[in-house]
């Protein structure tokens, strides 16, 4: 139910881009979407075939990671008093991000595919 929600909510916030970020804040929202994507795929791995699925859809979702990456990239950065502002208002949602994540985080030490894909997605992001 989460993995559709966050597919839905994803797929609302292109949409209203027109495929693109329209801002640096909403571009950090759409990389928090993703990442909540890669922790729902975790929750699937039970063993090494599913862990060998999951790691291929981590390595698509970290593509279109870069993709975002790329966009934020182009777009004006904010000043330290709005990147405060941004990180105020998106603190609690980390918090409940990293706290639900955990577990699923587990599965990287326990199946090194995981974590090679998950790895690689995360460079996409720099």
């Amino acid at each position: 139910m989460l993995r559709v929600i966050t597919l839905i909510s994803f797929g609302l916030t292109v949409s209203a881009c027109g495929g693109g970020i329209g801002s640096y804040e909403e571009g950090l929202e759409v990389q928090a979407e993703l990442m909540q994507e890669m922790i729902s795929v975790l929750e699937d791995v039970t063993d090494e075939a599913s862990a060998q699925k999951a790691a291929a859809k981590i390595e698509s979702i970290g593509g279109r990671m870069g993709e975002i990456a790329m966009q934020i990239s182009e777009l004006p950065r904010p000043n330290a008093k709005e990147m405060q502002d941004i990180a105020k208002k998106r603190q609690k949602e980390m918090q409940a991000f990293q706290q639900d994540s955990m577990a699923q985080m587990m599965k990287l030490a326990q199946y090194p595919v995981l974590q090679e894909a998950w790895m690689s997605a995360m460079e996409n992001t720099r």
